[in-house]
């Protein structure tokens, strides 16, 4: 009876005080992002190449998070593409929850980079953060090695918006 009167306290403990179960953040492959950028229609997919360790990636996240708030009522999807290492997963889940990212996170499970790089883009060199904008139905894919500011994220997805298919 005391074993389940002190678990009763710690249960009761733990969600007053908020603690929640860590996010997970599943992995995910070059073809599968392939696949989900192709169910898309006319959804204009902002794909940002990040890593906890790289301190502009993780400066100009609040920026891709704006941007989905303020267009959320616009066919648009921000993805968070994790380039640490599969070992780091749940690292990275904890950075996730951490930071409060709301856009879906995945962690790259691609080992060869010199196959995944000019997958995404031949202008990629490899540097981070680097952004992928996609929308199937205007033939648009737009790759930038930069970090942004909300400013420059902004005009970057207005312009895809604003194309003629």
């Amino acid at each position: 009876m005391k074993g389940c009167l002190i678990l009763t306290v710690a249960i009761a403990v733990f969600s007053a005080s908020g603690l929640q179960a860590q996010q997970e953040v599943p992995l995910t492959t070059l073809d599968a992002l392939e696949r989900r950028l192709e169910n898309g229609a006319d959804t204009t997919f902002v794909i940002n190449l990040w890593a906890t360790w790289c301190a502009p990636c993780v400066a100009e996240m609040p920026h891709f998070e704006r941007l989905q708030q303020v267009y959320a009522a616009k066919p648009l999807r921000i993805l968070f593409v994790s380039l640490d290492t599969k070992k780091d997963q749940d690292a990275v889940a904890k950075f996730v929850d951490t930071k409060g990212l709301k856009n879906e996170v995945w962690l790259l499970d691609e080992k060869n980079e010199q196959h995944f790089i000019p997958a995404i883009s031949a202008e990629w060199s490899g540097a981070i953060p680097a952004t992928l904008f996609v929308n199937k139905s205007k033939g648009v894919r737009i790759f930038k090695e930069q970090e942004f500011d909300y400013q420059q994220l902004e005009n970057s997805y207005l312009s895809i918006v604003q194309q003629k298919n």
